[in-house]
């Protein structure tokens, strides 16, 4: 294997225990000093952004992950735009200044923020939960849908834990217009918003992923394809355990059972593998 594909995952693993440690300081930062990573807001957004493109980089290859990254950037942006301007798809709300600078009235790394909260786990059990396979989204346009389709309804149920946190707990953004309705102020319509807005980007990128070849760029065994899982746990982690009320227990539902599926569909692909891919 040549020394840039086995500096990717190495990589990867790095901005992901620097992810835990981010971690850690969540939970233990009252019990024990823990510095802060550097950066401010964005040391926040680095290490989960950048093992995300270093794996992505070494599964899909460095031209898919590019796309998915501008696609997050531009897409998910104006997706954002577009509701804080008019209430649609995601409901009525405005950013604060927590998650720094912004163009006109979103943030302008929110789709950094997508890709790697949502986008980056969600892809890759999605494929396993629709297509039992690690990498592939399904053969025909058909599959390539319900592959899209699934992974929007995942980032809905990430959403579930997430918006209880960042928005009712921390106001990273606030939301209006909502205050008696919804799941903890947070219109039902944000979540539908998601399967609106995210089936088409998966879609999209599936679409890319075939024009380009997609495929790892060295061997990818079951330790390297569990790195999503992972993430996806701590996702769930991070966010479910200090949520308000009965938002753990929603989450178990919404994120640990397509975890849970995913993990054996996993188990199953690669007992059929007779070597790496």
């Amino acid at each position: 294997m040549k020394d840039f594909q086995k500096l990717l995952p190495g990589l990867s693993i790095i901005f992901l225990l620097a992810f835990i440690y981010m971690i850690c300081r969540a939970f233990l930062g009252h019990v024990i000093h823990l510095p802060a990573l550097p950066g401010g807001v964005y040391g926040k957004l680095i290490p989960p952004a950048m093992a995300a493109c270093c794996y992505l980089a070494y599964v899909r290859g460095f031209r898919s992950m590019l796309s998915l990254v501008f696609l997050c950037w531009v897409y998910c942006w104006a997706a954002e735009e577009l509701s804080v301007h008019t209430g649609f798809p995601f409901g009525h709300y405005y950013y604060s200044d927590a998650l720094g600078y912004k163009l006109d009235v979103v943030p302008i790394t929110i789709g950094l923020n997508y890709l790697w909260l949502y986008v980056f786990p969600a892809f890759f059990v999605s494929n396993l939960i629709s297509q039992g396979s690690f990498l592939e989204s399904g053969n025909g346009l058909g599959a390539l849908l319900f592959t899209s389709l699934t992974a929007s309804i995942l980032i809905s149920g990430i959403d579930m834990a997430v918006d209880p946190v960042d928005a009712t707990n921390l106001s990273e953004w606030v939301w209006t217009k909502n205050s008696f309705t919804g799941y903890y102020g947070i219109p039902y319509m944000n979540y539908l918003g998601y399967v609106i807005v995210m089936t088409p980007a998966f879609f999209i990128y599936g679409l890319i992923e075939r024009a380009f070849g997609a495929k790892p760029v060295g061997p990818v065994n079951i330790y390297i394809a569990s790195v999503p899982l992972i993430f996806y746990f701590l996702v769930f982690i991070l966010y479910a355990v200090p949520a308000p009320g009965g938002v753990f227990l929603v989450s178990c539902f919404t994120m640990l059972f397509p975890l849970i599926l995913a993990i054996d569909k996993l188990g199953k692909y690669f007992s059929r593998q007779q070597a790496p891919i």
